[in-house]
């Protein structure tokens, strides 16, 4: 029986990829976006992965994580997960650590893929065939004009749903999001607050977000302020969704996210709590 192969290297690149034009959402600002591309290689293979952030992830992955990976079963995914996890314990696992962590374990999973000569789809077992997307942008630095431009740009390449940052300006924003509902028609229509508002601003904001057809809250109050996004959660009008957990770096973040925003059973059973665990 032919031995199993095993991680030989990682490699690391880092991409500052500038934006158009500078870019802003509700608590942040910025005019590129720094990607850090992983590279695992094992019996003359090389798996791909990537994270969005900063120069550090680059080190950490070509450093300690690649030393607690090196000489694994390449096949053996959640052996080089633990071994990862536990590599950093006294360096601290979420933020900067679990982006490292995540580009990794996204090219082991390619990597496995190419090994065994199938697409990543069919080696994890596809549900549905094809996955419906939603064009997020919409920027609060952008003029009413540009958003409607480039909500009508995904609307006509066929998107079904599009999503807008809101919340540096609050007094504007109900104004943008009538100027988005405007362009798009019966296309449905996501908001993206990244925790500017606080409670009782949310839920005003959620009232008036309705009246435009909104159908999904992302982020209205931080996601460390579990009682807030608990109250949203159940006061804002019925049928919108209210998401949270996007920082969430580990299965402890996530738990206690979902705790904190589920913890009461209310009339809103069409509530739904998104979350993503990593930033790969």
């Amino acid at each position: 029986m032919a031995s199993a192969p095993t991680v030989d290297r990682v490699f690391a690149s880092v991409y500052d990829i500038p934006t158009d034009a500078p870019e802003a959402d509700g608590t942040l600002a910025w005019d590129k976006t720094t990607v850090v591309v992983v590279e695992v290689e094992a019996a003359g293979k090389r798996g791909l992965g990537y994270t969005y952030s900063a120069v550090a992830a680059a080190q950490l992955a070509t450093g300690i994580l690649s030393e607690a990976i090196h000489g694994v079963d390449a096949l053996a995914i959640p052996t080089a997960h633990r071994n990862m996890v536990r590599a950093v314990r006294n360096v601290g696992r979420p933020g900067l650590v679990a982006t490292a962590i995540s580009a990794i374990d996204a090219a082991l999973w390619d990597l496995k893929g190419k090994l065994l000569g199938q697409p990543l789809a069919a080696l994890l077992g596809p549900v549905r065939e094809e996955v419906p997307v939603y064009g997020s942008g919409g920027f609060t630095n952008y003029s009413e004009r540009r958003l409607q431009e480039q909500l009508t740009d995904w609307v006509e390449e066929g998107i079904r749903w599009v999503k807008m940052k809101v919340g540096s300006d609050p007094e504007a924003d109900t104004s943008r999001v009538a100027a988005a509902r405007r362009v798009i028609g019966d296309v449905g229509l996501f908001v993206d607050a990244n925790g500017a508002y606080s409670r009782k601003q949310a839920l005003d904001m959620a009232a008036c977000f309705a009246e435009h057809g909104v159908a999904y809250f992302e982020e209205p109050v931080s996601s460390d302020d579990l009682a807030g996004l608990s109250l949203v959660r159940e006061s804002c009008p019925r049928g919108m969704q209210v998401a949270a957990g996007e920082y969430g770096y580990d299965s402890w973040a996530q738990k206690s996210r979902v705790r904190g925003l589920l913890r009461k059973d209310t009339c809103h059973e069409t509530q739904t709590f998104s979350t993503m665990a990593m930033r790969a």
